[in-house]
């Protein structure tokens, strides 16, 4: 029985990282068709392809990041084929915990290590459209030339699931996903202990949600300047 539930988990592993790897040659299309920028997490309203789009006063129409990925990868996030064959849990959009997030088997790396609403910035990928800085100007989408080291920078990944709410949610962050205040903790998914990730650069790795979701051992791969950033972790 063990070593068929190893068989089952591997093979598991191994379909999750071909769909991640289909995103991330969707991803590049996209940022070569969209000035070299990557997707907002919750971008300019367009096409959903048949998904929900982004609620509440400033959210409201935005259209989500894989919505964008779609004409180059064909799959809505409503459907189980987007999604890890391990993940047994709720799919959803916008839920009431928070009117711009989704529940799934994917997140986008949206935060960075994690935002700062102190000077309204952030080091991830996908600012949501409206947020502003000090200054009160938009934050602009993130350029492929930000990027200094493509190769560690996690652009997209299974998520992090919560006992709470007992699935995914997909605008990942290092230290808020870490946060100990909200009570939760991650389970292992259904594909084994580590958790997979796309880089910017294309390739897929694994890593345990022990080393990834610790800001101490990983901070620096989910900023686009590849620095730690130890002034916006989570107490």
């Amino acid at each position: 029985m063990p070593a068929l539930s190893a068989a089952k988990f591997h093979a598991r592993s191994i379909s999750c990282k071909n769909h991640l790897h289909q995103m991330g040659v969707a991803l590049q299309l996209y940022v070569h068709e969209n000035q070299n920028r990557y997707p907002f997490f919750l971008g300019p309203r367009g096409p959903s392809y048949g998904d929900a789009v982004g609620q509440g006063e400033n959210a409201a129409g935005l259209v989500y990041w894989s919505s964008k990925l779609f004409p180059y990868y064909p799959l809505s996030w409503t459907n189980n084929a987007f999604h890890c064959p391990g993940y047994m849990r709720k799919i959803s959009g916008p839920f009431a915990r928070h009117l711009a997030c989704r529940q799934g088997s994917y997140a986008y790396n949206t935060f960075g290590v994690e935002y700062d609403n102190s000077n309204e910035k952030c080091f991830g990928l996908g600012p949501i459209m409206f947020w502003k800085n000090a200054q009160g100007a938009h934050l602009p989408a993130v350029a492929e030339t930000q990027i200094m080291v493509p190769s560690a920078m996690l652009a997209i990944g299974d998520s992090f699931v919560k006992v709470i709410m007992d699935a995914g949610e997909d605008n990942w962050g290092c230290c808020n996903n870490n946060d100990s205040s909200l009570l939760e903790s991650a389970y292992a998914l259904g594909h084994g202990k580590n958790y997979n990730q796309l880089c910017c650069d294309g390739h897929i790795s694994a890593m345990s949600p022990s080393i990834l979701f610790d800001p101490s051992k990983s901070a620096p791969l989910w900023n686009y300047d590849n620095q730690p950033h130890p002034e916006l972790w989570t107490p």
